[in-house]
């Protein structure tokens, strides 16, 4: 399975799904940040990309960029408690520690994603 949920997950993303709707915004799976500790993710709610792969699990949709599927072998999400807020957790199902920060990396095994460092 691609993506995991959680029932609390799904009970959380039930309601946002809800709220964007009607403004046409569908749950999209990002990369936030990648370094030596590790790759985040972070769901937003926006319009389809046209590299993004529909993934249903559920009864919800699901985008993300096929690229991030392949490499991270989907996602698992699920609720913690922030402080007094519920927030979602977006968790890679293969961690990758490649980074592009080799210019300040002191890990030897660090490399660009590319040739062109990106």
């Amino acid at each position: 399975m691609l993506i995991q949920i959680s029932d609390g997950a799904k009970r959380y993303l039930d309601k946002k799904i809800a709220f964007y709707h009607s403004m046409r915004r569908v749950p999209r799976i990002i990369i936030a940040e990648r370094s030596c500790s590790g790759a985040v993710f972070r769901l937003l709610f926006d319009a389809p990309h046209p590299e993004d792969t529909e993934v249903e699990v559920g009864g919800l949709r699901f985008f993300t960029p096929h690229t991030l599927l392949d490499e991270f072998g989907g996602f698992a999400l699920d609720v913690e408690q922030f402080f007094f807020a519920t927030r979602l957790k977006v968790s890679p199902i293969k961690q990758s520690f490649r980074c592009n920060c080799d210019a300040k990396c002191s890990q030897a095994a660090a490399k660009p994603i590319d040739d062109k460092g990106l």
